[in-house]
């Protein structure tokens, strides 16, 4: 029987095809020209373009914009010098989909020869709910689960970031810090879930009077942080004097009994001698105490300190 010559010939991707299309993760095949070669229905649907739009276009369409020039020099250094990537490396990729959306992805790659031209063959695979999983926990390993504010660990790795700006450029950090007068008295006299209530309602006061770029801490017991980044010791004296003026006004109620708190405050700032944040903590915890010593429910500032230990 003579052949067909008018049949299409079978070419390595038409072979291949079947193959990408049974894997549980999006295929994509790139050449060192950085055209997309071949895709797999995953991939047409983690990017959000029909398989025909994608192969044959540029990888760029599927690379967030700030990212492209990077993941050019990355794509022609693996051609120059081709190296497995499994998966779940340390490193963090992103993809693009078709309506600008970003998606974190994990991607493992490998050099094939298809059609007689070697290509990169990435598997990619969307790991948007094992980052969401990561940051939660990153978050909550961080933040205080009664108040929702950050705890002391990270309250002294942003304070230490602070004086790194400071240090460098100059910018002011102020530090407020606070505990609340008379604290046992209102657990003993209203029980444990009044406490809880003074905490976590000073918690909300506190938060509508901040900035995006400020940092709420609960670093003790009853103690409480702000950092303020960009911020002079007279503007954070400010804030802390209306803080503790909140306070002082609200009405905590709990199973219909009324009651009151007062807080106290501590202020200071960076000074050009501290070469750690622990001085400024010193300060701010110094000046706390000294405002219990002198009556409780006031604000007082570094500059009530003496020189010697305003400087250290």
């Amino acid at each position: 029987m003579p052949a067909n010559n008018n049949a299409p010939l079978t070419t390595t991707s038409d072979l291949l095809l079947p193959f990408i299309e049974s894997l549980p993760n999006a295929v994509v095949i790139v050449d060192k020209n950085h055209k997309i070669v071949l895709v797999n229905g995953l991939a047409s649907q983690m990017f959000g373009y029909a398989v025909h739009d994608l192969n044959g276009a540029d990888l760029s369409t599927i690379i967030p914009i700030p990212l492209r020039n990077a993941h050019r020099n990355h794509v022609d250094g693996y051609f120059k010098k081709p190296v497995l990537r499994p998966m779940v490396e340390e490193k963090r990729f992103s993809g693009m989909r078709s309506n600008g959306q970003e998606v974190p992805v994990d991607i493992m790659i490998n050099t094939i020869v298809l059609d007689g031209v070697k290509v990169a063959m990435a598997l990619v695979r969307d790991v948007t709910y094992q980052r969401e999983l990561e940051a939660r926990l990153t978050l909550e390993s961080l933040t205080d689960e009664m108040t929702g504010f950050y705890n002391r660990k990270h309250f002294r790795t942003q304070l230490n970031a602070q004086l790194s700006g400071y240090v460098r450029w100059g910018l002011p950090t102020s530090v407020i810090m606070f505990d609340f007068d008379h604290f046992k008295h209102i657990n003993d006299q209203y029980g444990h879930a009044a406490g809880d209530l003074v905490l976590t309602t000073t918690a909300k006061l506190v938060r509508r009077e901040l900035r995006p770029l400020d940092v709420g801490c609960r670093i003790g017991g009853e103690e409480f942080a702000i950092i303020l980044p960009n911020t002079n010791l007279g503007d954070a004296e400010t804030l802390a004097e209306r803080i503790r003026k909140m306070i002082e006004q609200t009405e905590f109620e709990l199973d219909e009994v009324s009651f009151r708190a007062t807080a106290t405050m501590g202020v200071a700032t960076f000074l050009p001698t501290d070469n750690s944040y622990d001085s400024l903590m010193k300060r701010a915890d110094n000046v706390l105490y000294q405002g219990k010593a002198a009556g409780r429910n006031c604000t007082v500032s570094q500059n009530a300190l003496s020189t010697t230990d305003s400087t250290g």
